[in-house]
């Protein structure tokens, strides 16, 4: 497959961006796999980089697909990556209920795996990859923006330890 057989371009003057349209089954999430494969590739994201958006996407895109529609009818996800000079812009656009994943509050630390509920992981973990995350309902579809910076290459000495991290 090649990129453009993929996602298309569009130009925008702060970067640009190509987008991929997905429908709410599971087994759309292999089309996102390859497509992230190839965003990699050719925007020669650093491996730190990648694995931030893949938690991300593997977060989210799963979540909408369970929980976003009250029907059994196919319906689209959009799927947006902007790439900038610093930083990756992801979005994700779904005519599921709305539902603003930001507003959950932080989980609570707990004493023992026993009383630790894996609901609610994935929303910890996009906050934690992201630098910034904004939700908006737009036309009665949902809009998840994340920002993730770009991460530099492991130091080749050290490569469990990123650049600049002490």
């Amino acid at each position: 497959m090649s990129i453009s057989s993929i996602f298309s371009t569009n130009q925008k003057i702060s970067g640009s961006y190509v987008s991929l349209t997905i429908s709410n089954q599971f087994e759309e999430l292999v089309h996102v796999a390859l497509w992230l494969e190839q965003i990699a590739q050719h925007y020669k994201l650093p491996e730190r980089t990648i694995f931030k958006l893949d938690v991300v996407l593997n977060e989210a895109l799963p979540n909408i697909i369970s929980y976003a529609y009250s029907d059994q009818l196919l319906h689209d996800i959009l799927i947006k990556f902007e790439d900038n000079d610093d930083h990756i812009v992801l979005e994700i656009i779904d005519d599921g209920i709305a539902f603003n994943p930001f507003t959950i509050h932080s989980l609570p630390d707990h004493v023992s795996l026993e009383s630790a509920s894996i609901n609610g992981r994935g929303i910890h973990l996009i906050k934690s990859y992201s630098s910034e995350q904004q939700y908006q309902r737009v036309d009665n579809t949902n809009v998840m923006r994340v920002v993730i910076h770009k991460s530099p290459e492991c130091s080749k000495e050290y490569p469990h330890i990123e650049e600049g991290v002490a």
